[in-house]
């Protein structure tokens, strides 16, 4: 039983049903600069280069496409927002899967807020 719940509240962490703590965010914002996400994204606004994270998050919001994101964070690409090109893996700096769902259910949290 207790291997259920704590399953279901894994479960549920990792899909962005519980909020972001402070300390949470910092650790998040930091990983985005490692992963040199903020070189192309803002967190509040779209640049010219890249949708923002809330207007991703916006974008996404409810729906079941954190297996797409995550994939997209990990390999970058194109054709994910209109005309902007994300850099390909090679070009910036490596993801790991579990790295890029921490990132994505970060992101997907701004639009609770």
């Amino acid at each position: 039983m207790k291997t259920a719940i704590a399953s279901m509240a894994l479960t549920s962490l990792l899909l962005g049903a519980f909020p972001v703590s402070a300390d949470m965010h910092g650790d998040m914002q930091k990983l985005a600069e490692e992963k040199q996400c903020l070189s192309c994204h803002a967190s509040d606004d779209d640049t010219p280069r890249a949708p923002g994270f809330n207007s991703i998050a916006a974008k996404y919001a409810g729906s079941e496409m954190r297996g797409y994101l995550v994939d997209v964070v990990m390999t970058g690409g194109e054709d994910h927002w209109g005309s902007a090109t994300m850099p390909e893996s090679d070009e910036r700096a490596e993801v790991s899967e579990e790295e890029a769902g921490q990132l994505v259910d970060w992101i997907l949290s701004k639009h609770e807020k």
